[in-house]
């Protein structure tokens, strides 16, 4: 999995590839960056994301949880139909901000 975060006024997180058990490591080290920086806003972009397991689902709802604890906002974008339909049998789809 490849990992692209672009800071400004709101950070964008791009993930591509897979999020699994062996790539969440990694992942958890940007969250983490992002939980105890500035940003109020992120922007998770899942145009390249090709498959999620719960390792990966338990991170966004990590990050989901510490940015409502920071007043921010966790927003995911360009996410593909299969990732969608792993969010909305999960009912990860009625917990994160999809646009």
């Amino acid at each position: 999995m490849k990992i692209s975060v672009i800071n400004g006024p709101e950070t964008t997180i791009s993930l591509s590839g897979q999020l699994d058990t062996l790539t969440a490591v990694d992942f958890e080290k940007e969250i983490h960056k992002a939980l105890e920086g500035d940003p109020m806003n992120i922007v998770l972009n899942g145009a390249d994301l090709t498959y999620i397991s719960s390792a990966g689902l338990r991170l966004l709802l990590t990050l989901q949880k510490g940015m409502k604890l920071k007043g921010g906002t966790l927003r995911l974008k360009n996410i593909r139909k299969e990732i969608m339909e792993i969010l909305h049998i999960t009912g990860f789809s009625s917990i994160l901000t999809i646009e």
